[in-house]
């Protein structure tokens, strides 16, 4: 048996054993480099995801339904969201809502963009099938952008497209402005 043969065989073992586990961080490096590359694509998306969503569309730049009264926020939505509640308010007076959607249950969610983006929403209360809206709220829900709004307003409020009758009347704090 040649001893110089045998030892060639272990080096080669050696080199082989080396080889793989480099071979093995290096695909280690590149699934965790991937992971971050990913977080950061996503991160990316989102950003310009949120810079459409805030854009105005074509779609957006009509009123959907402005009444005739001049509103102001319920004692509610001011000890609820203080100065949001009047900047809400102070959009739909002068911008109309956009976007208007209700459920079966009465609830009517008027969505204005304000004039420097975000999307507010004043909630009203129909009052059985008359014209009689009371104001429940007025904020500005999921960082203002109108796909998140509209997300949360179909699955947790189960909320569609609506539309309010050209003579309603709403009432704040059981009084009629």
């Amino acid at each position: 048996m040649n001893i110089k043969s045998e030892r060639g065989q272990a080096e080669i073992a050696i080199v082989l054993i080396l080889a793989i586990i480099a071979i093995a961080a290096f695909f280690g490096m590149l699934a965790a480099n991937q992971r971050g590359m990913q977080a950061g694509a996503e991160t990316i998306g989102d950003a310009a995801g949120d810079a459409i969503d805030n854009a105005v569309n074509a779609s957006e730049t009509y009123v959907t339904w402005k009444g005739t009264q001049t509103l102001y926020p319920s004692k509610y939505a001011i000890r609820s969201h203080g100065a949001d509640a009047y900047a809400t308010v102070d959009c739909y007076n002068r911008n109309g809502a956009f976007h208007v959607m209700s459920n079966a249950d009465g609830d009517f969610n008027l969505l204005c963009r304000d004039d420097d983006g975000p999307v507010r929403d004043m909630i009203l209360k129909r009052r059985g099938k008359s014209n009689i809206f009371d104001f429940v709220n007025a904020y500005t829900p999921k960082d203002g952008v109108f796909s998140r709004i509209t997300y949360w307003l179909e699955n947790t409020w189960k909320c569609g497209k609506g539309s309010m009758p050209n003579d309603a009347v709403i009432v704040i704090d059981n009084v009629t402005p």
